[in-house]
């Protein structure tokens, strides 16, 4: 009887030590969306900013549950009016403005991404097509987001919210890859699961 005890309490301290090792490493993960977020480039309009290259690391490490609720904690964080998005700004007044979209299309990003990382494998080659996916799919939201916002032409919208966003996310992928590469080769934990 007390072995068996013993290994109920041995099953349990296993699941409760890898679902705490996940839960502090999107802890993480949140922090450095956050921190990426203040690292900006001013551009007309949209800002250049890391914080897609967080995303990538959160979609890439992350399972599609875990990477969904990461950033849905971050969308939230900053509706309530803590400073977590560019520039320290946050309230709900950015959850409406010209770049809005660009926030709500990370959700996608999170969930396309990770969704694809979990069925296809995560080789080289998967990171980089899922994140470029992603990547995709966060300039196409954010600059349809600004044509009704801003009144502008969607061809307008492109130029201005995606065309500058080309080649600085394609140097984001690269290191996305190599980060995310390294840390599933020294977790000890299946952190994708």
């Amino acid at each position: 009887m007390i072995e068996l005890l013993n290994l109920i309490k041995g099953v349990f301290w296993m699941l409760t030590k890898e679902k705490l090792h996940k839960l502090t490493l999107a802890g993480l993960l949140l922090a450095t969306l956050i921190i990426c977020s203040q690292i900006t480039i001013p551009l007309p309009i949209v800002p250049l900013t890391l914080q897609t290259f967080a995303l990538g690391l959160i979609a890439s490490l992350l399972s599609p549950l875990y990477a969904v609720e990461v950033v849905v904690a971050y969308l939230v964080l900053g509706a309530v009016g803590l400073p977590v998005f560019a520039g320290f700004s946050g309230g709900a007044a950015v959850l409406i403005s010209p770049t809005a979209g660009y926030l709500y299309s990370f959700v996608v990003y999170a969930l396309v991404t990770s969704l694809y990382l979990k069925f296809r494998g995560r080789k080289t080659i998967d990171l980089f097509v899922a994140n470029l996916i992603g990547a995709t799919l966060n300039l196409i939201i954010g600059s349809l987001w600004m044509v009704p916002v801003l009144h502008m032409s969607v061809k307008t919208a492109f130029l201005t919210g995606t065309v500058p966003f080309i080649l600085p996310a394609i140097v984001k992928l690269f290191f996305i890859i190599v980060i995310a590469s390294r840390l599933q080769k020294i977790s000890r934990f299946n952190i994708a699961a």
